[in-house]
């Protein structure tokens, strides 16, 4: 069964059948093929009455994690089913971007304990309920909530390598000596967390004080272990150092999104708001984690963020920067004017310097026009 339509939703009818009170869970073969970077994730929609039609309302949400190679998916069996002895299935495999879906079977099998199928597809069932949960209560506007969260943030350490000057926790000598004598988390509360919650999570976000790739390698390695059991994507940002040491073939799959941190395109403006860190090194990182991601045999392309701080010193060089991120085919692009968090630093923000700021944001956002890139950027000042 393939399916291939450039020009619309792909479906492949995967037919009806009869479930027994032994089946639990769905077993598919399938393969994708995406022609862009827009997957994200699959649509298994289903109806358990003849007369009932196929609705949003019905669907079960997954991800395919390789590109143009058979997977074995296993599923939740919709419990629904079972009372009314019958289901069918719908599998629309690329519903936003263009490509291939192909089904080589597809299977009703009885749950077994110990069975890593059984277990990805509970996996699967239970991110699900939580995601349309998350959805009643953010419709409903409740105020108790019966369900975890579906991401989370987390800090995994207070320190940092590099001491930007207008960070709130390393932009000075004093908050940076504190801050890098607190301790990183404790494996132990990593564990208890994570066997309480990833269960129920789509997506862990590391942020903070600190920079969350210089942790210890034990920690770094447990917790890429813990996301991968309980298959939870993991959204990063950084400064870029340590990408090379951190990130592989094995934990790009892992990877929602990477992002990083510039401010400066010329090496002396960047050292100048970074602490002194090189752009050499971490441009270097950034085209090492592009190359990784767009040669990598997923179906999910990593995605890549970039992140400025508009400055003084440093809004004449904001159209470059424009120029230097197309370069790596970023998914967005973050800018923010400077948050004062050091008297030291007032000199730099732009508030009373609108004509200034504008001739160079007004090029940079002529150049982003009409582009696939996604913008999370201000406006032109007001005068």
């Amino acid at each position: 069964m393939v399916a291939q339509d450039r020009h619309g939703v792909k479906s492949i009818d995967l037919g009806i059948f009869s479930p027994t009170a032994r089946d639990e869970l769905l077993c598919l073969q399938v393969r994708l093929d995406p022609e862009d970077c827009a997957y994200d994730y699959s649509k298994l929609y289903f109806s358990t009455a003849p007369d009932e039609a196929y609705a949003e309302e019905r669907v079960i949400c997954f991800r395919v994690r390789a590109r143009n190679a058979f997977e074995q998916v296993g599923l939740p069996l919709p419990p629904r089913c079972l009372q009314t002895g019958f289901l069918r299935m719908r599998l629309d495999g690329l519903p936003y971007s263009a490509g291939t879906t192909s089904v080589e079977a597809v299977k009703l099998l009885e749950a077994r304990p110990d069975d890593e199928l059984t277990r990805h597809a509970r996996l699967v069932g239970q991110k699900e309920w939580v995601r349309k949960e998350v959805e009643r209560s953010e419709g409903e506007r409740r105020t108790r909530l019966g369900h975890y969260p579906e991401s989370l943030s987390l800090e995994l350490t207070p320190r940092c390598n590099l001491t930007c000057s207008h960070c709130s926790s390393h932009g000075t000598g004093e908050v940076h000596q504190l801050n890098n004598r607190r301790k990183e988390l404790d494996l132990g509360m990593l564990e208890r967390l994570a066997h309480e919650v990833f269960p129920h999570l789509t997506l862990l976000t590391l942020v903070g004080r600190g920079e969350p790739t210089m942790v210890s390698d034990r920690l770094w390695a447990r917790l890429t272990e813990l996301l991968e059991y309980y298959r939870v994507f993991l959204s990063c940002v950084t400064n870029g150092y340590f990408i090379r040491r951190r990130i592989d073939a094995a934990v790009l799959a892992l990877i929602d999104t990477l992002t990083i941190s510039i401010d400066g395109v010329t090496a002396d403006i960047f050292a100048a708001n970074r602490g002194g860190a090189s752009l050499d090194r971490v441009l270097a990182n950034v085209a090492y984690f592009h190359d990784l991601r767009s040669k990598a045999a997923l179906a999910r392309r990593p995605k890549l963020g970039l992140s400025w701080t508009l400055k003084r010193n440093n809004i004449a060089e904001f159209p470059d920067f424009v120029r230097l991120a197309k370069r790596f085919d970023p998914d967005f692009l973050y800018v923010r004017h400077l948050l004062v968090f050091h008297e030291k630093d007032r000199g730099q923000s732009l508030l009373g310097h609108a004509d200034l700021a504008n001739r160079y944001l007004g090029e940079a956002y002529a150049m982003l026009r009409g582009s696939r890139i996604k913008l999370d950027v201000p406006p032109l000042m007001s005068r």
